[in-house]
């Protein structure tokens, strides 16, 4: 790309001949033909990545031991050496017959506690209802009783009142009459019945602020009587309404107790079934079985393990890379791993923090969506992973930047004339490079070499669209 072919400068150089000494006009004419027709493209910000490809070893995801909790002679293997188990499977029972034996004692030690506890919560609800029975009784009593008094005192607060207003009303007319005798000079006058005078009036004023003394001094006795039979009303609806809501609240606090001693038996009973589940072992993973060491008839114990079975549903890969390269990496990266030209999804999950030693490489792990057939153990795969990124940084076409004894340049077009400019650059692959320093995002760098490409050199600038 960066060589122009001999053709190419014979036919410039012939050009440049044909037109030296034609006079003014030909000098102008050679001087716009001397102009380097070159690609520019300005530089814009994008996305560079690079993978790298490393040789790793297959390993089984996982290996079980699968060690027996309980202890007791092997009743019956269901599985050997080579067979494949799926998650779940039981490998082999126990004799369980003291496991069960103990399990039953539990259940009727439950039943009997939920017995004894529904028998003591219906005797206290029956103790309870008859209390709050009575309590209602007790309420409503006090509310009749309020009552009555309330209506004995009103009765006679009415009658004084009555009597105060028919001796304010006769005490009113008499003073009148009284008092128009008086004016006329009268010593007494005649009321039908009775004889009218000053002895008369003061008389029946005297009875009428006695019955008014009496009836306002009755007048607290009646409040106090109607406002303790409100009281006594609304304690009588409040039993009433909350005979339920009482009720509960007492037996809850029996319903706790009881529920102590039923979750104690019940606990139980979880123990026992625990215990039971343990004689009979299964495996927690899908795999093969590689190494059996239990025997029918035999002792399971918790010594050494009875079975072990190496997981196939996913695969382990481990590689191993520099240090410029691991510090790259991270655990949750996916991988892409090849084998005899199939390609399997991974994801690292170990990234080695210590050197090894012996190779002077960290080691790299990573969990690859395959099973054992697919990628058998041992087997060596190839791991392609990026490695080196730069993102939404400053990227130019590889093959606009050239070299000398100095370092990395470009030609940039400015005002028609290419300008040498050094550059500080990234990482790069066969089509693109990152520019780190040297210049601007939107700075038109020239991307077509040309035997006449130097500094200062005039140019024709064929604008090309942006890399992305």
């Amino acid at each position: 790309m960066k060589n122009k072919s001999k053709s190419m400068i014979g036919l410039m150089l012939g050009v440049g001949l044909l037109v030296t000494g034609c006079g003014n006009a030909a000098q102008e004419q050679t001087a716009g033909a001397s102009a380097v027709l070159v690609d520019v493209q300005a530089a814009g910000r994008g996305n560079l990545v690079l993978s790298n490809q490393f040789v790793g070893t297959i390993s089984p995801e996982q290996s079980v031991y699968i060690i027996p909790l309980a202890q007791g002679k092997v009743t019956e293997t269901f599985f050997e050496v080579g067979d494949a188990v799926h998650a779940g499977d039981v490998l082999f029972q126990i004799d369980d017959s003291g496991a069960q034996l103990q399990l039953r004692q539990a259940q009727l030690t439950y039943n009997n506690t939920k017995l004894q506890a529904d028998s003591a919560l219906t005797t206290q609800q029956e103790s309870a209802n008859m209390q709050l029975d009575t309590s209602i009784s007790g309420a409503e009593a006090q509310y009749v009783a309020s009552q009555a008094a309330w209506k004995q005192a009103a009765d006679a607060y009415e009658k004084l009142d009555d009597a105060y207003d028919k001796l304010d009303d006769a005490y009113s007319e008499v003073k009148k009459v009284w008092d128009q005798a008086k004016a006329a000079g009268l010593s007494s006058v005649s009321g039908g019945d009775v004889v009218i005078n000053q002895e008369y009036v003061d008389s029946l004023k005297a009875q009428r602020d006695e019955v008014k003394t009496q009836r306002d001094a009755l007048e607290p006795q009646k409040n106090a009587a109607e406002k303790a039979m409100e009281v006594a009303g609304k304690a009588y609806e409040t039993a009433k309404k909350s005979k339920d809501l009482t009720q509960g609240d007492v037996l809850d606090d029996t319903r706790k107790q009881l529920n102590n001693g039923l979750q104690l038996a019940g606990l139980g009973v979880d123990s026992a079934e625990l215990a039971l589940s343990y004689y009979q072992v299964t495996t927690p993973i899908t795999g093969k079985v590689i190494s059996k060491n239990v025997e029918v008839n035999g002792m399971a114990t918790s010594a050494s393990p009875a079975y072990v079975i190496a997981g196939d549903d996913t695969m382990t890969v481990t590689y191993n890379v520099s240090e410029a390269v691991k510090n790259t990496l991270w655990v949750g990266q996916n991988v892409t791993v090849e084998r005899n030209g199939a390609e399997y999804k991974g994801v690292i999950t170990e990234v080695a923090n210590a050197v090894n030693q012996a190779t002077g490489l960290f080691q790299v792990k990573a969990s690859v969506q395959a099973n054992g057939e697919q990628l058998p153990s041992g087997v060596s795969v190839k791991i392609s992973s990026e490695t080196y990124k730069a993102e939404n940084d400053l990227i130019i076409p590889y093959d606009a930047v050239y070299y000398d004894n100095k370092g990395a340049y470009v030609y940039v077009a400015d005002s028609g004339n290419a300008v040498k400019t050094y550059v500080t650059t990234g990482i790069f692959n066969d089509e693109e490079i990152q520019i780190l320093d040297g210049i601007a995002e939107g700075t038109r760098v020239v991307t077509s070499w040309s035997p006449r490409l130097v500094d200062g050199v005039q140019i024709t600038a064929n604008e090309t669209q942006e890399a992305k």
